[in-house]
C-alpha cells in the first residue's frame, strides 16, 4: 500500500495512574512497529500519573519526535471524558482506538485501511480480539463479534457488538453524533447506538486485530453497582433509537443488571464459558 494514497489516521489512547508502566510500554511499541504507521498518536493523561508512566511517555515521545501529542487532564475523569478531550486534538480523518494495556497485531492498521479504501462509505470498522494473561502467548479466550450490518444490529440488542480497542471511527462521524460521553463503563456501547441509529455504515473484520489483556480485576469492575443506572439509560436509548422494542428493552435491562450484581467469580465463569470463548 502506498502511504501517500491512504486516509490519514490518528491513534487515540488514554492512560491513568493505576496502569502499569511496562504494559503501556508494550502497547506503544505495538503501535510504533506497525506495517503502516499512524500520522499521529494522541495520548491523554487522565489525571496525574506515576513517575514510571511519565518516564515511559517521555521516552517514546523523544524516540518518535512529532508523532505524539500529549493531552494532560487535571484530574481523573474516566475513559469517556478522556477520549472526548483527546478527540479535540485529533488531526487525522480517522481515529484508531487503543487501550494502554493492549497489544495490536503488527498489521492491524494495514488490514483496516485496506477495508476502508475498498468500502469508502464506512464510518466505523472493528475486528476481533483474543484475550491473554501475562503474555500474548498465553491466550485464555476470544471475544468474537459479528461481521455485517444485519447481525451486528441483532447483536446490539443484547450485547456490545464492537471490541472498542479495535475500532477505527471516521472523525467527522464521531463529531456529528456528539462524540464520546461519560457513561460509566458503557461509553463505547452508547456511541455505537448513536452511530448505528444515524444511518451510518459499519462492519467488523473477521481477523484478530488486538491482543486484549485481562485479569480478575476486569470482571470485578464490570460488576460495580453504579453501572446499573447507565444500563437503564442505555436500554432506554436503544428503545428511543428504534433499535429494540419495549419488550426487548426490559428483557435486556434484566439480563444486564443480573450480570452486574452477580458475584465476580460467577461473572468470570459466564464470560469465559459463554459470552467469550
Amino acid at each position: 500500500m502506498e502511504n501517500e494514497n491512504l486516509p490519514t489516521f490518528s491513534v487515540l489512547m488514554s492512560v491513568y495512574k493505576k496502569e502499569k508502566s511496562e504494559f503501556l510500554d508494550e502497547s506503544l511499541k505495538s503501535i510504533e512497529s506497525q506495517t503502516i504507521m499512524p500520522n499521529q498518536i494522541v495520548l491523554v493523561e487522565d489525571g496525574p500519573l506515576t513517575l514510571e508512566l511519565y518516564k515511559v511517555i517521555k521516552r517514546h515521545k523523544l524516540m518518535y519526535d512529532g508523532l505524539y501529542d500529549i493531552v494532560r487532564g487535571k484530574q481523573n475523569q474516566g475513559l469517556g471524558s478522556a477520549l472526548r478531550l483527546g478527540t479535540n486534538k485529533v488531526k487525522g480523518e480517522w481515529i484508531a482506538r487503543m487501550d494502554s494495556d493492549d497489544i495490536a497485531v503488527p498489521n492491524r492498521f494495514e488490514l483496516q485501511l485496506k477495508e476502508i479504501i475498498a468500502n469508502p462509505n464506512l464510518s466505523l470498522l472493528g475486528g476481533q480480539v483474543d484475550e491473554f494473561e501475562t503474555s500474548i502467548e498465553n491466550v485464555v479466550g476470544h471475544r468474537d463479534v459479528p461481521l455485517y450490518e444485519k447481525k451486528i444490529r441483532q447483536f446490539l440488542k443484547w450485547r456490545n457488538p464492537f471490541n472498542h480497542p479495535t475500532v477505527m471511527i471516521k472523525k467527522n462521524i464521531l463529531q456529528s453524533v456528539g462524540g464520546y460521553d461519560s457513561q460509566g463503563k458503557l461509553e463505547d456501547y452508547f456511541l455505537w447506538v448513536k452511530i448505528i441509529s444515524n444511518g451510518n455504515v459499519f462492519k467488523n473484520l473477521p481477523k484478530i486485530l488486538v491482543h486484549m489483556r485481562v485479569d480478575d480485576g476486569m470482571y470485578k469492575r464490570r460488576g460495580e453497582i453504579k453501572n446499573v443506572k447507565y444500563i437503564l439509560k442505555l436500554r432506554k436509548l436503544l428503545y428511543k433509537s428504534g433499535l429494540v422494542n419495549k419488550c426487548e428493552e426490559y428483557i435486556g435491562s434484566i439480563i444486564m443488571i443480573v450480570n452486574t450484581i452477580s458475584p465476580g467469580w460467577a461473572r468470570k465463569l459466564l464470560y469465559k464459558n459463554t459470552l467469550h470463548r
